[in-house]
């Protein structure tokens, strides 16, 4: 939204910025920008974002402060949930070849610690995720409506002999002659054949 109003001499400086950013990604490694639109589940909101009242079934003392904790909670409420509740994530995904796992350790701590200070002076941030965190992201686009029943112990999983990709996989898959269904919902790849080397905002959106 910001690069979208913003002036041409602003635009073209995050452009420039947002190109520093990309050189300075190691030529040997693969880099993959992902943007995913989501539904927003309201009860997974809830339980994630929204503050906890400090009166809870009577159970602790009012401090007073309950009355503005569930304004605020509105407020995120009612702009969480409008414009068809979509929620934008976009992710950063690199990949890198190393001859043992302290190599690549010092890889993805430099190239964090470089990435997390260039997005800063665009006033932006990221995070890193382990990997239960990534896992979650597959199993809410898997399985729309179940994000709060989301559990998983990886070292549970090893201990008892159950494989990861039980918790997370749709149910069922089916592919058709031109489109899938997944479970109970359908989809469709649309993708271009031929495009030009450069491409306008415009196009883009």
């Amino acid at each position: 939204i910001n690069y979208a109003v913003a002036s041409r001499e602003d635009k073209e400086a995050m452009f420039l910025e947002y190109s520093e950013l990309l050189n300075a990604l190691d030529s040997g490694a693969t880099t993959k920008i992902t943007i995913n639109n989501r539904r927003l589940n309201k009860a997974d909101f809830e339980q994630t974002i929204l503050i906890p009242m400090a009166a809870k079934d009577g159970k602790a003392a009012d401090d007073g402060l309950d009355k503005y904790r569930k304004e605020y909670n509105k407020m995120l409420l009612d702009k969480a949930t409008g414009a068809n509740s979509i929620v934008q994530d976009k992710y950063v995904t690199i990949s890198v070849c190393k001859k043992n796992i302290e190599e690549a350790r010092t890889f993805f701590d430099r190239t964090m610690g470089d990435a997390v200070s260039r997005l800063n002076h665009m006033d932006s941030r990221c995070e890193e995720l382990d990997s239960v965190e990534r896992l979650r992201i597959l199993h809410d686009f898997y399985r729309v409506g179940e994000e709060t029943q989301f559990r998983l112990d990886l070292a549970d999983c090893m201990k008892n002999g159950r494989f990861f990709k039980d918790a997370i996989c749709p149910d069922s898959m089916e592919f058709k002659k031109d489109h899938f269904v997944m479970g109970n919902k359908y989809g469709r790849v649309l993708f271009l054949k031929e495009y030009a080397s450069y491409i306008k905002d415009s196009m883009i959106n």
